[in-house]
């Protein structure tokens, strides 16, 4: 039995060695036929590929007529074994504008979706396309991960209590088993929903085997059966089972465990996933302790030790909470920034309570209990938080509506401002308009507006766009039938040119749906 630790150790190792082959949210680089394509003869397929490696059902690939009929056959594949590459065959049939839309899995185990269009003979207007999932999918999904980080904080942290801060004393099994059993739900829930939340499809496909099998097939996957297999081994230390090495043995348990939910979040590599785990054991071991102090009501030197014990975890997690800000957050206008601010807005109100907790400890040991249900509380809304960034795109740009761009092109009366609209703002054909107002507010033509389209991310464009004047009204531009074949924000960058030597360039960005 001695020997226990030591294999287990070299697991670990090996979980961190090959946790950071998880990569970013998969990128679409080429499709066949290509986006916006005028074709003289229908195809007999559709094929994508993609930077890395994907996961996709036989139904990820879906193709629309001009009519809206669908004339895929249904089974979606990887092309020639490549598993970077899907493709169907079609039964196109009749002109006009045909519409992709696909839903695949990231190596990440991220959903990515988009569409695009494609026309034989001449374009028409494309029917509408819907990439986005399933809503009760999506909540269930998130509310299962926040589960699953509550039951690891309260099994990591009430034997971290025991073995750091209590040694000899009892902690209720309803509290340790309790955890171990609801991380055990959490982790067959997220098996089951993976396959509709990354497929946009609903819960009646919760237990489609073939879904399953994909989930399976990714990092997300292999860290679900390893998570299941390292509360296996954790059940022995819960039962006191082992006669040597407890707490060798539930720290190289636990740190494995946290490894599995590293090991297929954003951008893990080598240097992630160490601060990754570092980062959800301190967690745990802070938000367990609280727990701890509220059901087993320790005693004073007990909780004085959690204390001290407590502020390195809130260290530990400072330092690597700005690890990882600093590697994944790629700008300040998006949802994941939001939710980020958000998160360290609960954090600081969580330490506000600690430090009355420290301060109570010594000269009001009563109110503790108080102070430690809201530190709890506090960190019940920050891991489900947690649960929400994990979810999100850390570079997917808000789709919140934006104000006029001013633009200076150095020369006289170069100053001004552009209104943009672009409508419906959905895959297909597009409207783009522009009034261009001078320094005073009033309307105004300039000498020239041109426009380009790319979508970075994708390896799109640029795609010029040429912006006349709509003749109806001074400053009034505007630009019809603009296509755009991709779900997602593309970059609109519009030059003005005010004279023949005086110009400048200004950019927004645009979410289509």
């Amino acid at each position: 039995m001695r020997s226990v630790p030591a294999v287990l150790a070299g697991v670990l190792v090996a979980l961190l060695a090959t946790a950071g082959q998880a990569a970013a949210h998969a990128a679409l680089l080429g499709t066949q036929p290509a986006p916006s394509s005028i074709l003289v003869t229908a195809p007999s397929t559709v094929t994508l590929s993609f930077g890395e490696p994907i996961q996709v059902t036989t139904d990820g690939i879906q193709v629309l007529g001009p009519d809206g009929s669908t004339v895929d056959n249904g089974g979606v594949g990887h092309v020639d074994g490549r598993p970077d590459t899907i493709g169907v065959a079609i039964k196109a049939h009749g002109t006009g504008t045909y519409t992709v839309s696909w839903h695949v899995a990231s190596a990440d185990s991220h959903p990515v979706s988009g569409a695009y269009t494609f026309s034989v003979g001449h374009p028409s207007v494309a029917p509408g396309t819907s990439p986005g999932g399933d809503t009760t999918v999506a909540v269930l999904y998130w509310l299962f991960r926040a589960f699953g980080y509550v039951a690891f904080a309260g099994l990591a942290g009430s034997l971290g209590f025991l073995f750091l801060c209590w040694p000899g004393g009892y902690v209720t099994k309803r509290l340790t088993w309790g955890s171990w059993a609801a991380l055990v739900v959490a982790t067959v829930a997220d098996a089951l929903l993976q396959g509709p939340y990354s497929t946009g499809l609903g819960l009646d496909h919760m237990f489609d085997s073939g879904l399953l099998a994909v989930t399976m097939g990714i990092p997300l996957g292999t860290g679900l059966v390893i998570r299941m297999s390292l509360l296996a081994l954790t059940a022995p230390v819960i039962a006191d089972a082992y006669p040597f090495g407890r707490r060798a043995v539930a720290t190289l348990l636990l740190s494995g465990l946290a490894v599995t939910w590293s090991m297929s979040g954003h951008d893990a590599d080598v240097a992630t996933v160490p601060a990754d785990v570092l980062h959800l054991d301190a967690m745990a071991l802070w938000v367990g302790g609280l727990a701890v102090i509220l059901v087993a009501k320790p005693p004073p030197s007990a909780i004085a030790r959690f204390s001290r014990l407590a502020l390195a975890c809130v260290g530990v997690l400072i330092v690597t909470g700005i690890f990882q800000s600093w590697h994944q957050l790629r700008a300040l206008d998006t949802d994941y920034a939001r939710l980020l601010a958000v998160k360290v807005g609960v954090v600081l109100a969580i330490l506000a309570a600690a430090w009355f907790s420290r301060r109570w400890l010594r000269t009001r040991p009563e109110a503790v209990r108080r102070s430690v249900l809201l530190e709890t509380v506090g960190a019940v809304v920050v891991l489900s938080l947690t649960a929400a960034l994990v979810a999100a795109n850390p570079n997917a740009l808000s789709t919140s509506e934006e104000g006029p761009l001013a633009f200076d092109t150095g020369g006289p009366h170069g100053q001004g401002k552009l209104q943009i609209g672009v409508l419906p703002g959905t895959v297909g054909p597009n409207i783009i308009s522009v009034t261009v107002t001078d320094a005073a507010g009033m309307r105004v033509d300039v000498a020239e507006l041109d426009a380009q389209l790319s979508m970075p991310d994708k390896g799109i464009g640029p795609m010029a766009v040429s912006i006349p004047r709509t003749g109806m009204a001074m400053g009034g531009y505007r630009a019809a039938g603009v296509e755009l074949p991709f779900a997602g924000t593309w970059r609109l960058a519009i030059t003005v040119r005010t004279s023949e030597f005086d110009e400048t360039t200004v950019v927004r960005q645009i979410q289509v749906t």
